[in-house]
């Protein structure tokens, strides 16, 4: 089965799109991003998948996730460059939950994230087992653009 009949399948009439454990890479993640049907999609699963910078880049300038509430990535493969680009991405305005455990953004990837005002409405936000250290930590918790985060993990 193809990628586009998966999500098909997978999506229906639901606005959750679940495609843990899909081996999908990074070549996935950039045919997912150009699926126009991705704008019914308000969580979107993406954990498991094998996901690197460059996969995450791909998701973060998607044309069609305006009405995304939850992006999960966790168990994947990024980096500092990946934390950046989500932190950078205006692609999701309503995303109020961001996932991205087990992955290893450091403490540099917790401080681009700290810095975006593009996720100020997060209510969710779970970076536990990323080696953000002592710093990234406090960026997190130092943050002013976290006002309404109800739900934090970290290291």
């Amino acid at each position: 089965m193809d990628l586009k009949e998966l999500v098909t399948k997978r999506l229906g009439d639901e606005d959750s799109l679940d495609l843990e454990k899909e081996k999908l890479g990074d070549e996935g993640a950039k045919e997912l991003s150009q699926f126009e049907i991705l704008t019914k999609v308000r969580t979107l699963i993406l954990g498991d998948n094998e996901i690197s910078d460059v996969g995450v880049q791909a998701i973060a300038s998607c044309p069609y996730l305006e009405n995304l509430r939850v992006l999960n990535l966790k168990s994947n493969k990024i980096t500092a460059l990946g934390a950046k680009a989500l932190a950078e991405s205006q692609a999701y305005p309503k995303l109020d939950q961001l996932i991205i455990k087990f992955n290893d953004i450091g403490e540099e990837g917790a401080k681009y994230i700290a810095e975006s005002t593009n996720l100020s409405k997060l209510t969710t936000l779970d970076l536990f087992r990323n080696h953000i250290g002592e710093e990234g930590k406090k960026a997190i918790k130092r943050s002013k653009n976290f006002e309404d985060l109800r739900r934090l993990r970290l290291d």
